[in-house]
């Protein structure tokens, strides 16, 4: 879920960062290539993410991701070749600001590694049909997921009356100990 709730934040970022004339954004598919466009769109690839999960289940993954600027075939001009660097300049400020609005991913700082006119020497559709610029990025993720975990002393009770005081057994507890907790307990201090 944290490479969709990404996603979703910079592809909202970036409609964002285009107030009136925003392109379209949306995951990488070669069959944006299929068909003509009318206006430039921006598509969203992850290139590499590698996993760093623990037995706590926290997620961390290091990911490079591409936005591809691709324009119409029929804006290739001279004049065009300046758009995309404009289009490609405000996409930048979108993907690096650091608005996250997901209190659930924490995003480290993004770094752009590359830019790059894209050719397409490798695919099925015809090598000049549009105008590609390809910037490429590093970021950390991390899933924030609270996770209440704790033993619970039961002094003595049963879980149906542990249940009953309102503790739920089910989530949370790694461990019941029976032993009972002898003396008083200062619940302000600070260990």
């Amino acid at each position: 879920m944290i490479l969709k709730g990404f996603y979703n934040e910079k592809k909202n970022a970036i409609e964002t960062g285009f107030p009136s004339d925003a392109p379209a954004v949306h995951l990488y598919s070669d069959a944006i290539f299929k068909t003509s466009i009318e206006t430039p769109i921006v598509m969203f690839k992850y290139d590499v993410v590698n996993w760093e999960t623990s037995s706590e289940k926290n997620y961390k993954a290091d990911v490079s991701f591409c936005l591809y600027i691709v324009l119409p075939v029929d804006t290739i001009s001279s004049t065009s070749y300046a758009n995309a660097f404009d289009i490609a300049h405000r996409i930048d400020k979108a993907v690096l600001s650091n608005t996250n609005t997901n209190t659930l991913l924490d995003n480290y700082s993004t770094f752009k590694i590359r830019e790059k006119q894209c050719t397409n020497e490798h695919t099925y559709w015809n090598k000049n049909d549009y105008f590609i610029w390809e910037i490429t990025y590093k970021t950390t993720l991390i899933e924030n997921i609270l996770k209440k975990k704790y033993i619970l002393f039961n002094n003595g009770l049963s879980n149906e009356e542990l249940e009953e005081l309102g503790y739920d057994l089910a989530t949370g507890i790694i461990e019941i100990n029976p032993n009972q907790v002898e003396g008083s307990v200062d619940l302000n201090s600070n260990i």
